[in-house]
């Protein structure tokens, strides 16, 4: 299974240079500073409801100071709002309907499972869960013993 791209002060900092030279490397990271994106105006779509907004702002509010998140990540936090409130309307309908209807499985309880799956993993893209927070813990550790000496 092939590796997940990482950036250059993450291959530096690993000791692993993929087998590039430090041409590249110094392209690579030019390129990955164009790339970066603005944080400033990070409001909920019009699209969520008014829990899924309020969900939204504080997935903002908790990320602000990390400068992990950015606009470019909009979409994908509104994504895991709108499916969390989806999953929440799926247990409110299970709890009301009971888990079977007519001797066959009530159809929430798939849909409950299947919104379950896509939820972890938009919480592991977004860093929501502890075992995408200790990824990311350790690249930061490791970034910050790289910032020290000469990154090429």
């Amino acid at each position: 299974m092939p590796q997940t791209a990482k950036n250059v002060l993450q291959l530096v900092s690993n000791g692993n240079y993929n087998h590039k030279t430090k041409d590249e490397l110094k392209r690579r990271a030019k390129n990955e500073e164009k790339l970066q994106v603005s944080s400033e105006h990070m409001d909920p779509p019009t699209y969520l409801d008014s829990g899924g907004k309020k969900l939204f702002k504080s997935i903002v509010k908790l990320f602000k100071e990390t400068d992990l998140l950015n606009e470019a990540d909009i979409n994908e936090i509104a994504r895991y709002c709108d499916l969390t409130q989806e999953y929440k309307s799926c247990n409110r309908r299970l709890k009301r309907n009971g888990r079977f209807t007519d001797g066959k499985p009530n159809p929430d309880l798939r849909m409950k499972l299947q919104i379950s799956a896509e939820l972890d993993k938009l919480a592991k893209n977004l860093g929501l869960n502890p075992a995408a927070r200790a990824s990311l813990a350790i690249s930061m550790t490791d970034e910050q013993k790289g910032d020290d000496d000469d990154d090429f």
